[in-house]
């Protein structure tokens, strides 16, 4: 079986997504969009895309640091937004993640415990300052992240509109060159910041470019054995990943509902 490669980003494709996020703000009658911006490339993407499509006063960037945030994270969103004249604003979370981790967290407990509560208090942010401002939250997850569940829901997996819905991480980079995303940000070790030293390639144990190989493979119907060809990984971590994506259909579905109408007809 021959399977179709992961497709090359364009200046077109660039198009589709701000058309996306123009239609979907008037649609909604939004006055304007707010995005998470952390220092990483999705966020980044989602950023600048925003911007040229609702134009940069409409759109709000929201840097939510806690104690462990980089300090170079400070400077690159500062400049980014500086440089695309996009509204910024910061709203440190440390408190009010340190408030729900005493009540809640145990010791012993897994770091990622304390990471989906970090993750919450920012989309509590994003949401508050959206309601605010009459706008829409516009997600920053990739489509590797949605098939691997990949996020915190209720978290990072929670936003009005999600732009980057089919575009494999490798394909996120592709467009952020075409867009005009800094280089710097570009060649960044990808990581969600939720606890000092986590990077996304280390957590889930594969690099991003092996994990889109796969999972393109994945979508387009094939075996373990093929998706470890195309990645050059074990059929074992083929499996794994298709294991993966299965179990983690929840987080990226609308929540489980009967398939037919429960009490007749309204």
């Amino acid at each position: 079986m021959v399977f179709r490669e992961l497709h090359r980003m364009t200046a077109d494709d660039a198009d589709v997504l701000r058309d996306f996020i123009r239609d979907t703000a008037a649609d909604a009658h939004a006055c304007g969009a707010v995005v998470g911006i952390s220092g990483g490339i999705d966020s980044a993407v989602v950023t600048k895309l925003c911007a040229d499509a609702l134009g940069p006063d409409r759109v709000l960037a929201l840097f939510l640091p806690t104690d462990s945030t980089p300090i170079e994270d400070y400077r690159q969103t500062r400049e980014m937004c500086q440089q695309w004249d996009v509204r910024y604003d910061v709203i440190n979370i440390q408190p009010s993640v340190d408030a729900l981790c005493g009540q809640l967290i145990k010791p012993g407990d897994n770091p990622l415990q304390r990471g989906n509560i970090v993750a919450r208090c920012r989309m509590i942010a994003l949401f508050d300052r959206a309601k605010r401002e009459d706008a829409l939250v516009f997600g920053t997850s990739n489509r590797s992240e949605l098939l691997m569940g990949y996020m915190t829901k209720f978290g990072d997996g929670a936003e009005d509109a999600t732009p980057m819905y089919d575009l494999y991480k490798t394909q996120v980079w592709e467009i952020a060159e075409i867009i005009g995303v800094p280089k710097e940000i570009i060649d960044k070790v990808p990581t969600a910041g939720l606890w000092d030293g986590q990077t996304d390639e280390k957590e889930m144990g594969i690099t991003y470019r092996a994990l889109d190989k796969a999972l393109n493979v994945l979508e387009q119907g094939g075996s373990d054995e093929d998706m470890a060809e195309a990645a050059d990984i074990t059929e074992a971590k083929a499996s794994e990943l298709r294991a993966t994506v299965r179990i983690m259909a929840h987080k990226r579905n609308i929540p489980a509902h009967p398939a037919v109408r429960v009490g007749g007809s309204a």
